[in-house]
């Protein structure tokens, strides 16, 4: 008699369900930092009110003067490329003060706190650049319903574009705030913004156009990233050659403001720690 075997198939090994990865201690300091930032930002309704309330009310006052208008050979309308001048101006102003949070951590102390965190120095701009773009972009928007409440009316991937490059245009602007915030005492820093702001406002033809001023000033108003960042943002509005002129413009100047907000930060951690 022959016995038969049965062969039981080998026990097959279940790999145990894996948790998802939780953020690292250097990330959570980065996130509650940001976070922090971003709610300190939107709690200040003087702040939010600059940059909101008053490009909008310049749009709707100048807009209703010569926004019946139409541009020469594009036939836009006057006020859509008004509206993007204004949003840009707005959108500014909001990028310009990235720094402010600076100058209060500076000023009280807390930015020598943050020193001896393990907070890098990409995680701390990184977490003013996300603050600012936050930030930026109801100051843009706000400009937007503005001008659609007007009659301007455009495709929604129109005003999607405009949107997104506006914003992208001013991120050199908020390296800008910051390098100020850096190099500037906190008692000067903010005279120092303003004044700044308002200079890349009017010669980079935000508040009339270029074509207005004299040559020499045209001249320099094209080598002003706040000029390029609002022809960057018209460009799905009135169409033709994208400005790539404007894109190696910002790219010069985002370029050179990483150097020097590099040497500004290394030089406020060295005066922070004394």
């Amino acid at each position: 008699m022959t016995t038969l075997t049965t062969h039981r198939p080998a026990d097959i090994t279940h790999p145990a369900p894996t948790e998802p990865a939780k953020p690292t201690g250097s990330t959570r300091r980065f996130l509650h930092y940001t976070g922090q930032s971003i709610l300190t930002q939107v709690r200040d309704w003087a702040f939010l009110g600059f940059i909101i309330v008053m490009p909008t009310t310049v749009y709707l006052f100048f807009s209703g003067i010569y926004g019946d208008r139409t541009t020469d050979g594009s036939g836009v309308d006057v006020a859509a490329v008004m509206m993007v001048m204004m949003a840009t101006y707005g959108g500014l102003g909001a990028a310009m003060n990235a720094g402010s949070q600076i100058q209060s951590e500076r000023s009280s102390g807390w930015f020598r706190q943050l020193m001896v965190t393990a907070l890098t120095p990409a995680q701390f701009v990184a977490a003013k650049v996300i603050t600012a773009v936050v930030v930026v972009i109801p100051a843009i928007g706000t400009v937007f319903v503005a001008g659609a409440v007007r009659g301007v009316r455009l495709d929604a991937g129109i005003w999607a574009a405009s949107l997104g490059l506006i914003v992208a245009a001013l991120l050199p602007m908020v390296l800008f705030g910051l390098v100020i915030a850096l190099w500037f005492k906190p008692q000067t820093a903010t005279a120092a913004t303003t004044l700044t702001m308002m200079a890349l406002a009017m010669l980079g033809g935000l508040w009339f156009p270029l074509e207005m001023m004299p040559g020499p000033m045209q001249t320099l108003g094209r080598l002003l990233p706040s000029y390029w960042a609002s022809q960057v943002g018209a460009w799905p509005l009135v169409g033709g050659d994208f400005p790539v002129q404007g894109v190696l413009v910002l790219g010069c100047w985002l370029a050179v403001l990483v150097a020097v907000g590099g040497l500004g930060y290394r030089r406020a951690v060295r005066t922070s720690r004394r």
